[in-house]
């Protein structure tokens, strides 16, 4: 559980009684390649799971094939919490990479936040940037141009695999095909790999199948409109300094 204790960290003070919970909140451990479907809509859900290793990305389908990825999962992250309240996925996850993940149960994840308020309160500060994770998605579809909506998706995910220790100040795996990135985006491969060559040729970045490196980060975040700020990594300590 260390990328869900680095990442819950953020959102509240959580003392050692605290941190020894989550260490022991394992559950079953799930292993799976790349490519595998890990939850598919409909399914009934008996786990609450978070992600262990690897990436993963959750998306919905139309009757016709499309797809529209939603997220993407990383290390730490927490999904199908709906299981606490409803047992059917309304939607599905498939692994971007080989890793793993823990499937806890619910009555165990309640029994946990019942029994400790940062706990309750880090698991709260999670879903409220989930959401804001969620607005961003909109905002990016909806309004920005192509170069506009890749360049903020890169920043958002290198911002976030920082918070659990899986990227470099400059530097970040990136195991998503451009198919996966245009499917996130609204965005057809094709166009997509003309925009990811003119930000390598304008020097932005540098980037091969594996690896991206951010070569002019602040240039990259003034041309997409990327503020930080929706992550809301300052909140809670501004909270404590407030104490």
């Amino acid at each position: 559980m260390d990328a869900l204790i680095r990442r819950l960290s953020f959102y509240s003070d959580l003392d050692d009684a605290d941190r020894a919970d989550l260490a022991t909140l394992r559950g079953t451990i799930r292993n799976f390649r790349a490519h595998s479907e890990i939850i598919t809509a409909g399914q009934e859900m008996d786990a609450v799971l978070v992600m262990r290793e690897g990436w993963a990305a959750r998306f919905k389908t139309l009757e016709d094939g499309r797809r529209q990825i939603l997220n993407i999962l990383l290390p730490g992250d927490i999904f199908d919490l709906q299981v606490l309240v409803a047992a059917e996925a309304d939607h599905s996850v498939v692994t971007v990479t080989d890793g793993s993940l823990y499937a806890v149960a619910p009555a165990a994840v309640r029994k946990m936040l019942a029994g400790s308020g940062p706990l309750t309160m880090a698991f709260w500060w999670t879903q409220v940037q989930e959401e804001a994770f969620l607005r961003e998605q909109i905002v990016r579809n909806g309004r920005q141009t192509a170069q506009e909506r890749i360049g903020h998706l890169l920043l958002e995910l290198h911002r976030r695999a920082q918070i659990v220790d899986q990227a470099s100040a400059d530097a970040m795996p990136l195991p998503l095909t451009q198919t996966q990135i245009a499917d996130t985006l609204g965005l057809t491969p094709i166009h997509t790999n003309r925009v990811l060559r003119r930000l390598v040729r304008a020097g932005l970045i540098e980037m091969n199948r594996q690896w991206i490196r951010f070569l002019a980060p602040d240039r990259l975040a003034e041309m997409c409109d990327f503020d930080p700020g929706y992550f809301h990594l300052d909140a809670f300590r501004m909270r404590l300094a407030r104490r």
